[in-house]
């Protein structure tokens, strides 16, 4: 009898301390030279309890690492306007290096067909270029659009993340079949533009919550990476959607009722279909927090005028 192999575990303890060692070196000198600490603004809205937890991540990672984050917290009868408004000021505050507006906003400015006024993008192109540090602004989409790398300014932290796991775990992309699920401005929507770029010469497949079922399973099967980025209760992979051999990475987060945080997979039979996965929690999300304070230091010394664009992988 064939004996079937668990998947690897791809853990992000080893991949964020490998950014930080970078970081925290390039922070020092930074701090050193120019006599400036790199500073993180997060505007966040509401207290859900999975954007709360990262975002006291990211909060604490800053401070570990020599830099300074603020908070900028507001209650969900806040308008598009006066987050725009907020996000203009701290964009023409020379004191704020870095500014990350925390998904998701409220549902009605996050869907422009219902916003009936500012939405969540009107709310993104107000951060400065250089400032930028989740790369969703009218200055940073085009290039990744356009998948000319050298001219990058800043990619998301999480797909960035990705990027950092894929290579640590060396894991190969190009000629692969790669599927991103979800429609997150900071996920699988940059994700599917970065598979099939330049970056991982992929042939890259988009499904959403609009993807039949029929053809979600189907394309599923036919992948040789999954990232998924759900972290909805009514959504689960399951071992039958995976391709035996298959790289299984689960972006999606949820705090469940019992204050667990799970993610997309039904974690106990992919692990046993996949030949790499990651496990949530101790998966991407250290990852992603780590990729942000890379970001908020580029940010920093693009606010200096001493950094160039562009990304190495």
């Amino acid at each position: 009898m064939l004996r079937v192999m668990a998947a690897e575990m791809m853990y992000g303890k080893p991949v964020a301390e490998q950014i930080e060692s970078h970081v925290r070196l390039g922070v020092a000198e930074f701090v050193r030279v120019y006599q400036i600490t790199p500073r993180l603004d997060i505007v966040q809205v509401g207290s859900s309890p999975a954007s709360t937890r990262y975002v006291r991540k990211k909060l604490e990672a800053c401070e570990r690492l020599g830099m300074r984050a603020e908070l900028h917290l507001f209650d969900e009868t806040v308008t598009g306007a006066q987050l725009r408004d907020e996000v203009c000021r701290l964009s023409h505050d020379g004191d704020v290096h870095g500014i990350l507006v925390q998904l998701p906003l409220p549902a009605l400015i996050e869907n422009p067909d219902t916003a009936g006024g500012v939405d969540k993008f009107d709310i993104f192109d107000a951060i400065a270029a250089e400032k930028d540090v989740d790369g969703v602004s009218r200055y940073s989409v085009p290039a990744l659009y356009r998948a000319r790398q050298n001219e990058m300014m800043f990619l998301p932290c999480t797909p960035l993340a990705v990027l950092r796991m894929l290579a640590y775990y060396k894991i190969e992309t190009q000629g692969k079949v790669a599927v991103a699920v979800g429609r997150n401005d900071i996920t699988a929507k940059p994700m599917h533009h970065i598979f099939g770029g330049r970056i991982c010469n992929a042939t890259a497949i988009w499904c959403h919550r609009y993807t039949p079922k029929a053809d979600h399973d189907a394309f599923m099967r036919q992948a040789d990476i999954v990232v998924t980025s759900v972290g909805n209760v009514h959504y689960k992979v399951t071992a039958e959607m995976i391709k035996p051999g298959a790289v299984v990475i689960d972006i999606g987060t949820r705090v469940d009722s019992d204050g667990r945080l799970r993610g997309d997979m039904d974690f106990d039979s992919v692990k046993e279909v996949a030949s790499y996965i990651t496990p949530v929690p101790k998966g991407v999300g250290p990852v992603t927090v780590a990729a942000l304070t890379e970001n908020l230091l580029r940010a920093a010394q693009f606010c200096l005028g001493v950094r160039k664009p562009g990304y190495e992988f």
